[in-house]
């Protein structure tokens, strides 16, 4: 019951969810997002990609590349605006009969995506995530900016057997912290990114390697300690830059609020084509319990899922 009453506690406390005003510089750039990375796997989710990567052509005109990182050939793709560009990836997934390994390989994407990206000023966003506006944020090195989300990541190791639980959970504090960074929508340095991703997989594979596959893979638990061990300073841009479309709206005709900047989620995807025509136009999403129906099946399921659910 004392261990978040140690030094290191209090430490890691001042560095998390900070309110991004009490990291703005006088003097410097207003916003140095220079990069869009979007890492999407599998042909499923191709549309939703290019869906994406238009939304920020058309929305964030500032940026000066737009990157889809994939495991798919581009050839797979329709055509895209001229600042997107496909980079394609074939890291190995989890052998044997993992029942995960889509979900597992598309994680793994995510884990090295923002090195693709050719520029200085790296935001990545999942591919069910659309801008609607320009992400304006000023970027230091050693931090790593974002939204939160409420709920200790650390409780995806509930009932795990503890012996085999890493190490560097059981004396992390980031994990153990309601408030934690979601991992849909993440800016940093390019510097930044180099020491983030290297270890990120590192922590990502050896734990879910370790752990049973009862539950699909997250990034985020990997994530949070990975951050400790790193000593980044988390920031916090507020709910407009990662609004949950789904449980905002989801199943009620609705316009999207001007102040949103980024929209995560909102399915079916033609509903997006209503916001393109027109930011006025009412849209209809499913419900938020569609999400994790859809998305986070094991391979078995995946097979026999209804294409309509």
């Amino acid at each position: 019951m004392f261990k978040f009453l140690n030094s290191k506690y209090r430490h890691i406390l001042s560095r998390h969810n900070l309110p991004y005003s009490q990291t703005v510089t006088a003097g410097l750039p207003e916003n140095s997002v220079t990069s869009v990375v979007i890492p999407s796997a599998g042909a499923d989710y191709i549309e939703e990609a290019c869906l994406c990567a238009e939304f920020a052509d058309k929305f964030a005109t500032q940026l000066q590349e737009i990157v889809i990182v994939t495991d798919q050939d581009a050839s797979q793709f329709r055509s895209l605006p001229e600042k997107v560009r496909i980079v394609t990836l074939n890291p190995e997934t989890k052998s044997g009969d993992y029942r995960y390994k889509q979900i597992y390989l598309s994680r793994l994407i995510k884990l090295m995506a923002p090195l693709q990206a050719r520029t200085d000023g790296i935001l990545m966003i999942d591919s069910d995530l659309n801008l609607l506006k320009m992400p304006e944020i000023q970027l230091h090195e050693n931090h790593i900016y974002s939204s939160f989300r409420q709920g200790k990541m650390i409780a995806k190791l509930d009932g795990c057997d503890p012996a085999i639980i890493p190490a560097y959970y059981k004396d992390s504090v980031r994990p153990y912290i309601v408030d934690h960074v979601n991992g849909a929508f993440l800016a940093a340095t390019r510097k930044t990114w180099e020491r983030l991703c290297p270890l990120w997989i590192m922590f990502f594979r050896d734990t879910w390697n370790i752990l049973p596959d009862n539950q699909p893979p997250t990034d985020q638990l990997p994530l949070a300690a990975m951050l400790d061990t790193l000593d980044i300073k988390s920031v916090n841009l507020g709910d407009w830059m990662n609004w949950p479309v789904s449980k905002k709206i989801g199943g009620t005709p609705s316009i999207i609020p001007k102040e949103v900047i980024g929209a995560h989620g909102g399915f079916p995807l033609t509903e997006w084509q209503k916001y393109l025509a027109s930011p006025d136009n009412e849209l209809l999403f499913k419900g938020q319990d569609y999400t994790r129906k859809v998305r986070y099946l094991t391979d078995a399921e995946k097979q026999t899922a209804d294409p309509a659910v």
